[in-house]
């Protein structure tokens, strides 16, 4: 399970989970990633502006830093505005691109106020000084249907308007698209899309064709574009757009490493890497094995803030020297627990998305606690305190389930109001970090998995009658017994975000074990549905927290006896009108 699930029972899990807002700012943004400007090689971008918004009391006093040489950003005078009641803060972003070599280049601007909520943010900035191309290569495999995936897709930047594109193969058939604003399929201006694919039957060897761009009111956008398609039947390396490497450390320490798969779209071959190189003296990359690589930074000597660096690698692929990897370091102070942007996740699947009273949430981070520390809560009630580390939601310490340098497990007070924003902040060894924001909703329900132990989303449901995971026969995980459920077999689906419940229960205390035992109404369980084709609904015999244990809720319910059978069954519930995550089960007619 994604929860860092310790023991499992028939009734009860075992879990080590690995008001509104105070008077403060609140730093919001009109976004977080400019859309890529077209600078012409060797000339001076236009400046681009974003908002800043005060989404809290008082006055933000924000700086700016920025993680290039070519970039510089202003942070203007507080103006009245519509979007925020705190104000408005214009931050104008200068682009010195003169010097920059013809490529396409994505930097960083970040803002900070030291007292505002939600700080620090950045702006990823993008420019492309790269003019439109001359020529293009594409390398496809032979079973590639035009206009489906994985078609091979350029993007091209024109700096004018009025543009039209004109395709013409001369050889091959039409195994060419140029997606354009004209028909309708992405707004003009730019960027444009160029699509190859091969033909069904194509056989292998080299296709050529071409896009003539005109109509643009830019003369240098309009030009021939000459495309060569080479399908092939060696590998043909892939990694997804617009990857980026994110790994974050602070001044002074230790070094951080994050791995990077590859695919490879062309069946019937072998991928093999054999070598990767970093750029810049942060960086290193290493081949883990033949489709992956590990890639490390360390953070002695850089500036707080974001520094970024590029990974090529070498491969036996036919497009190898089209692929690479950007890469982002993080440099947080020194000393000071820091949330990252984003931080603040339901534990259940990790998504950045509201919480529940009484739910559990996961923050992630730098120096969220001394190196090293790994602490546990391993009694009731909770403690608010463990690693030398508090939780602060709206300025009352949580009760904590897990503690590590990186991430906390702790929960949200049931005594929230619903509908409103939490201010989450840690403070470690009496040391405060920054505050983030995250909504709060009466239910958020997520039904929890075992994906760190098997593939295929299989939810932590457990059969009534003999206390067996219901997986697929001769499904292993040590400690416990496994088959598929039959219809009428009731199961135990475990999930968190419910909400309060009644009687009402209270946050880090254990849930009674006798009645009234604390319940939820106006929960359903659906079975099947998507690729099923049907939908079933079960029997719900008890729903609410699970006996003894905190934060934990549980749905007794009955497989219907007209429930799809197979070895992925979906099952989602439905929690006072709020629909939870579908998770899967198996389902035999025999329960073998």
């Amino acid at each position: 399970m994604n929860l860092g699930l310790k023991g499992i029972s028939s009734v009860v899990f075992s879990l080590t989970l690995s008001a509104g807002l105070s008077a403060a700012p609140r730093l919001g943004l009109s976004t977080t990633a400019l859309p890529t400007v077209t600078v012409p090689t060797g000339t001076t971008g236009a400046s681009q502006i974003v908002q800043a918004y005060n989404l809290g009391s008082g006055s933000l006093n924000l700086t700016a830093s920025v993680s290039a040489s070519w970039l510089a950003a202003t942070v203007g005078a507080q103006t009245a505005c519509a979007q925020a009641t705190g104000g408005c803060y214009p931050v104008t972003i200068a682009l010195n691109t003169a010097s920059l070599a013809a490529g396409t280049y994505t930097e960083y601007v970040t803002l900070t106020d030291p007292n505002a909520v939600d700080s620090p943010q950045s702006i990823a900035v993008t420019v492309n000084t790269s003019p439109v191309p001359s020529s293009l290569t594409a390398y496809v495999t032979q079973t590639q249907p035009l206009g489906s995936s994985p078609s091979t897709e350029f993007y091209i930047f024109t700096s004018g308007t009025g543009v039209t594109g004109t395709v013409t193969t001369q050889s091959g058939g039409s195994w060419l698209q140029f997606l354009n604003g004209a028909s309708g399929i992405i707004a003009s201006p730019s960027p444009w899309i160029i699509e190859v694919a091969a033909q069904t039957g194509q056989t292998p060897g080299t296709y050529t064709g071409s896009v003539v761009i005109s109509g643009s009111s830019v003369a240098s956008d309009n030009k021939t574009i000459n495309v060569t398609m080479i399908i092939t039947a060696a590998p043909i390396i892939t990694l997804n757009a617009n990857t980026t490497v994110q790994l974050t450390s602070f001044v002074g320490g230790p070094v951080q490493s994050g791995a990077v798969s590859f695919n490879n779209s062309a069946s019937g071959t072998t991928l093999t890497v054999t070598g990767a190189t970093a750029s810049g003296s942060f960086l290193s990359a290493t081949v883990s094995s033949p489709s992956s690589i590990t890639i490390t930074a360390n953070p002695a000597g850089l500036p707080v803030g974001i520094t970024s660096g590029t990974v090529t690698i070498a491969s036996n692929a036919a497009n190898n020297s089209q692929i690479s990897i950007p890469v982002e370091l993080t440099v947080a102070p020194a000393g000071m627990p820091m949330i990252l942007t984003g931080g603040i996740v339901n534990a259940a699947n990790f998504a950045a998305e509201p919480l529940s009273l009484g739910d559990i949430g996961s923050v992630f981070g730098t120096q969220l606690a001394p190196p090293g520390t790994n602490a546990v809560n391993s009694s009731t009630p909770l403690a608010t305190t463990l690693g030398g580390t508090q939780v602060l939601v709206n300025g009352v310490p949580a009760p904590l389930y897990y503690v590590g340098a990186g991430q906390i497990n702790f929960q949200i007070p049931y005594g929230l109001t619903a509908g409103g924003l939490a201010v989450v902040q840690v403070v470690t060894n009496g040391t405060p970090g920054n505050s983030r924001s995250v909504s709060v909703n009466a239910a958020a329900p997520r039904d929890l998995n075992f994906n760190a132990f098997l593939a295929g989303n299989y939810g932590a449901i457990v059969n009534g009658g003999d206390g067996s995971l219901t997986l697929p026969s001769g499904t292993s995980i040590p400690g416990f017994k496994s088959h598929p459920a039959k219809p009428g077999d009731t199961i135990i689906i475990y999930g968190i975000g419910f909400g309060q419940t009644t009687p009402g229960a209270v946050e880090g205390q254990a849930a009674t074990s006798k009645a009234p035992l604390e319940t939820i109404s106006n929960v359903t369980a659906t079975f099947g549905g998507g690729f099923t084709g049907r939908a079933t609904t079960g029997n719900v015999l008890f729903s609410g927290l699970t006996p003894t244990a905190v934060g934990l809720y549980q749905v007794n319910v009955t497989v219907p006896s007209d429930s799809p059978l197979g070895a992925l069954v979906p099952v989602t519930l439905l929690v006072n009108g709020v629909q939870s995550n579908p998770v899967y089960l198996a389902v035999s007619a025999s329960g073998q």
